[in-house]
């Protein structure tokens, strides 16, 4: 695994652009340190991890301009011990590193390929902040440079730059034409000085010449300037080169040279050295007037102050309009024009020493800020002007015409806290009646979805309701400000104009669906062009309403009679909240964490359905990947016994009309995600009783197959079950309520607009809480750490994971079964023992990966390990540990062979995009102990510890995860209890679960049912290893290791 860096290097000279050096670190193949440096610690080195140029250009070059990149050299200083660079956090160290001694900095050269700005920009915007295919992570300078280029790309898109004429920085130094960010927007200020801070150290890592001698590490606020101008020059000077106008070629115009300067690559300015003088100079007075809102540091700023509350309506009162001077970085820190004019220069300094000129800045703002309000320039006429007062009808205009112009000249306007606020203007409120008496029964779904609500809209201003009379009363006032009962609220024009519209066309009250209607009350915006203030419901609409916000009020249902074992409280309001949903025919989204019993709650819903109803109206299709199937089987036929089952799964599944009929008799049908593509047409020929999608996350794509075919499934009630928090990620947020609730959140060009985009490009929280609002009644997410949840919870859960074998580990386990159980039947004593426990070897290794047990090189190892689909139990753990890191918890994984533990350690990153930990019985024991407490103090260590069965079994304390699981069976309750302890043990403040992976259909699921059942074997001779086996007959010995049918293929008849 690599981790590319991005260091920028600012110009050297005037009329560089800058750029930026990219270069990688690698540590495969370093199972030990480096070997110290031989010509001393005076002499810089070369970085061990670094990859070399052309390794990075084959690897990252192709189709991009690193194809075409100049191989340079840079000296960081980094955090080092003795004789080693530490690597990056990203990268995990298979060699001892010396941590316990204080790191220091020490120069190192890296070597990497080097790009102007502009064309690095390109790389930089199209890196996945994720890195590349999971085998290349982005260090912390290239992340944070990312998100710099993100701000140049805003600057871009709002075209806030401008053309200027730099004055030489040498006395017969030339003139340069640049174009030149503007940031000098309200929040400007402050999202520079959060860059600033956030910038990681290694962005600083190397020394800049000094003028005062020795070089020095540079600024954090030079570098983000620096590379702010430079790409924004670069990116305009090269994009905008199409858009050029056509210049004569032998044009002795000023104005033209210094136009073709600004768009050729050589930005010196061709003219005479009078000419470029007087354009500076005209350049310069243009600037100023661009200028006038304030510097880098300081702004002018207005406060506008509203007269004192009146009870009776009333437009009357004298608005008083503050000037002010208003720091850029800390926007609290307001100086008034008194003190500008009457304070000391000394007493001004001591609240700043960023504030220049003081009084020259704040005329200049007013004399600009006078073109556009004239009562401004009537306040000039004073010697020391520091405010105006005026009418209401001035405060309105200044409100709404002139403070966004002065606010996007970057002035600072302070305003009223009620204004542009939803109680100081025009709005509706809306009423919601149900159309019956009395809530819908348990009748189908589908009708209750559209069981229609009656709604009626009033006018209201504020608190205060409207009538006809009232509304014409103030509209009388003629006034675009009014107060009412002390608040002064607008009656905008346009508004007004609305609201008669709407009482013309709001006489009588409409009816919506009851899934439209909770549309309205939980994300509705604006109606007939004013906007909604208040949603009120009436009756039990009004409690459903609550109910559906709230779960906790829901009323719990009593546990299904007919469920084998005991729900948890939580549980039993997990499926007393999916009943709910299930009665009003609404899609919900069950998204406890992994292990809280997702599967339990589902069947217990489907069992109450039965018990209510007496029989369901109709089959239940459970889809589920395919590594799962068995697991629901199993699952269902231990906790729901008597709902009859149908696995559609295997290549002799049912088909056609032999299907549908069996479907139909069966409450239960699981399939697969990989069917319900194939099996599509057979699929929708069924009319379900419900639908629900386990791990949902594979609908996330809208446009896949899978997600259309879900989509097009006829049902009276859909669930979807899914162990991540799905409401943190927008593409798989629609897709999944689309499939829920359709139309529920509009169209995905709809959510787009109005969600996606603005939350995620601009970070509108008023999008993102709006969105909130409209989905969180449809999610229930429990996390371990809920303290609702983890008292229910014993300390340890311990689960069994069945995993199907592929077609190719199931032709291997035949094989070498065949093979040795004839070579068996031929041998005695020492010679068949030694057979007995080769092949139960072998066939482990079958099960744990076909790579394993032909012993690939390392190479087609891991090349072998990213192909899915050849081993079951290698896909089934990825699908678990995807959810793991997605929870952000920590995980142990037990094997008891270290050719395994290599193959995991190399292919789970990949697949992941996270480091592991691997500790084998060859970890040298400084490295372990290294490992063990980064991970259990350093919230940035591998969130993944491998470890070999023997070696991680004793004497270590891993209390930070609070998974376990074994890839493997040690099949020695003892051995397997012992290994679990390292995290579940003293210190562990979290439940631990427990998840031991048994292949379906082999040794492994016969042995585990033989230990847990102690059927023909007494636990007595169960001993520290497999010995135990080799006393078992022959006859035994070929049940035990037979490969029973539905190790192979998954299917079932209805029983």
């Amino acid at each position: 695994m690599w981790v590319l860096h991005a260091h920028w290097r600012p110009p050297k000279r005037p009329t560089d652009a800058g750029g930026v050096l990219f270069w990688a670190e690698d540590l495969a193949g370093l199972h030990s340190p480096p070997s110290p440096p031989a010509n001393g610690q005076g002499k810089t080195q070369d970085h061990p991890f670094c990859v070399s140029p052309e390794q990075l250009r084959q690897r990252l070059g192709e189709g991009t301009p690193l194809a075409e990149a100049t191989p340079e050299t840079a000296t960081l200083s980094l955090p080092s011990d003795e004789h080693t660079p530490w690597p990056s956090p990203e990268l995990n160290p298979l060699y001892e590193m010396d941590q316990a001694s204080t790191p220091r900095l020490r120069p190192w050269r890296v070597k990497g390929l080097w790009l102007p700005i502009a064309k690095a920009f390109s790389i930089l915007t199209t890196l996945p902040p994720e890195g590349v295919s999971g085998q290349v992570h982005l260090g912390q300078d290239a992340r944070y440079w990312q998100v710099v280029c993100n701000l140049v790309l805003e600057v871009l898109a709002q075209q806030k730059y401008l053309p200027v004429l730099l004055h030489p920085s040498e006395p017969r130094g030339q003139y340069l034409a640049r174009w030149q960010p503007v940031l000098d927007g309200p929040n400007d200020a402050q999202r520079l000085l959060q860059l600033e801070r956030a910038m990681p150290p290694v962005c600083r890592a190397e020394r800049q010449p000094n003028p005062r001698g020795t070089p020095v590490f540079p600024e954090a606020r030079f570098l983000l300037d620096a590379f702010i101008k430079s790409a924004t020059d670069a990116l305009v000077r090269t994009w905008g080169r199409s858009q050029m106008p056509l210049i004569p070629p032998d044009s002795d115009q000023i104005q033209d040279r210094w136009l073709e300067a600004l768009f050729r690559p050589d930005p010196v300015v061709r003219a005479s050295l009078a000419q470029v003088r007087a354009l500076h100079s005209t350049l310069q007075a243009w600037l100023r007037n661009l200028q006038v809102a304030g510097d880098e540091h300081f702004r002018v700023a207005f406060l506008l102050e509203a007269p004192p509350a009146s009870e009776e309506p009333s437009a009357d009162g004298t608005w008083e309009l503050h000037y002010l001077l208003q720091s850029r970085s800390d926007p609290s820190l307001l100086i008034s024009a008194e003190d500008v004019w009457f304070r000391s220069s000394h007493e001004l300094a001591r609240i700043s020493d960023r504030l220049v000129a003081p009084q020259e800045r704040l005329l200049a703002g007013l004399g600009y800020a006078a073109r556009f309000f004239p009562p401004i320039l009537t306040s000039l006429a004073a010697r020391h002007p520091t405010g105006i007062s005026l009418d209401t009808p001035a405060a309105y205009r200044f409100l709404r015409e002139v403070a966004p112009i002065l606010e996007q000249a970057g002035f600072g306007v302070l305003v009223p806290p009620w204004w542009n606020q939803r109680g100081a203007r025009l709005g509706v409120r809306v009423r919601l009646k149900p159309a019956t008496p009395q809530a819908p029964g348990e009748a189908s779904g589908l009708l209750n979805l559209a069981a229609l609500v009656r709604f009626e809209w009033e006018i209201a201003l504020g608190e205060t309701t409207l009538t006809r009379e009232a509304f014409e009363a103030l509209v009388a006032l003629k006034s675009p400000l009014v107060q009412v009962r002390g608040q002064w609220v607008l009656l905008d024009s346009a508004q007004v104009e609305a609201a008669i519209r709407f009482w013309e066309k709001q006489r009588q009250g409409t009816e919506v669906t009851l899934l439209e209607a909770t549309r309205l009350a939980l994300g509705s915006e604006q109606v007939h062009d004013l906007p909604v203030d208040a949603v009120e419901a009436e009756g039990w609409l009004a409690e459903w309403l609550e109910r559906l916000k709230e779960p906790q009020r829901l009323t719990e249902l009593p546990q299904p009679r007919t469920l084998r074992g005991e729900l948890r409280p939580y549980q039993r309001l997990g499926f007393s909240w999916l009943a709910f949903f299930r009665r009003y025919g609404l899609g919900a989204c069950l998204a406890d964490d992994m292990g809280l019993g997702k599967t339990i709650q589902t069947l217990a819903l489907l069992l109450h359905e039965k018990e209510v109803a007496g029989q369901l109206p109709g089959p239940v299709l459970l889809v589920c990947p395919t590594s799962v199937v068995t697991n629901w089987q199993r699952e269902a036929e231990r906790f729901a016994p008597s709902l009859r089952l149908l696995i559609h799964q295997g290549p002799n599944r049912l088909r056609d009309e032999a299907f549908r009929e069996a479907a139909q008799q069966a409450d239960l049908v699981v399939t697969s995600y990989a069917l319900l593509r194939q099996d599509q047409a057979l699929l929708e020929s069924v009319s379900w009783f419900g639908v629900v999608l386990d791990e949902a996350q594979n609908i996330k794509n809208p446009s896949a197959r899978q997600s259309q075919a879900a989509r097009r499934l006829s049902a009276q009630f859909r669930l979807a079950l899914t162990g991540t928090p799905v409401e943190n990620r927008l593409d798989d947020l629609w897709s999944i309520m689309h499939f829920l609730n359709p139309g529920y959140l509009g169209s995905l060009q709809t959510f787009r607009r109005e969600f996606a985009l603005p939350i995620q490009r601009f970070g509108d929280q008023h999008a993102a809480e709006r969105l909130r609002r409209m989905v969180a009644p449809f999610i229930l997410r429990r996390v371990k750490t809920d303290p609702r949840v983890i008292q229910d919870l014993p300390e340890k859960i311990e689960v069994k994971q069945y995993c199907t074998l592929s077609e190719e580990q199931a032709t291997l386990y035949q094989a070498v079964v065949d093979k040795t159980l004839a070579q068996i039947e031929q041998s005695q004593g020492m010679q068949r023992r030694g057979l007995i426990l080769s092949m139960i070897t072998q066939l482990k290794q079958v099960c744990n990966h076909p790579a394993q047990y032909l012993h690939q090189p390392l190479d087609e190892r891991l090349e072998s390990a990213l192909q899915n689909g050849r081993s079951g139990k290698l896909n089934r753990l990825i699908e678990m540990l995807e959810e793991v890191i997605a929870s952000g918890d920590r995980a142990l994984v037990f094997t008891q062979f270290a050719e395994m533990g290599d193959l995991l350690a190399k292919a789970l990153p990949l697949h992941l995009g996270v480091p592991v930990y691997f500790l084998h019985g060859g970890t040298p024991p400084r490295q372990r102990e290294q490992m063990v407490r980064r991970f259990q103090e350093d919230e940035h260590s591998p969130p993944i510890f491998i470890l070999s069965l023997k070696a991680g079994g004793l004497g270590l304390n891993l209390t930070r995860a609070n998974y376990v699981f074994h890839f493997d069976r040690w099949w020695n309750p003892a051995v397997e209890n012992q290994a679990t302890d390292r995290t579940f043990r003293i210190g562990q403040k979290r439940n631990v679960q427990v998840h031991k992976l048994i292949t379906q259909g082999t040794l492994e699921e016969r042995i585990d049912e033989l230990i847990e059942s102690k059927i023909g074997l007494a636990q007595s001779i169960i001993g520290e290893d497999e010995s135990w086996l080799t006393e078992l007959s022959n006859e035994q010995l070929r049940d035990l290791v037979a490969l029973r049918t539905h190790g192979k293929e998954t299917y079932e008849s209805v029983r």
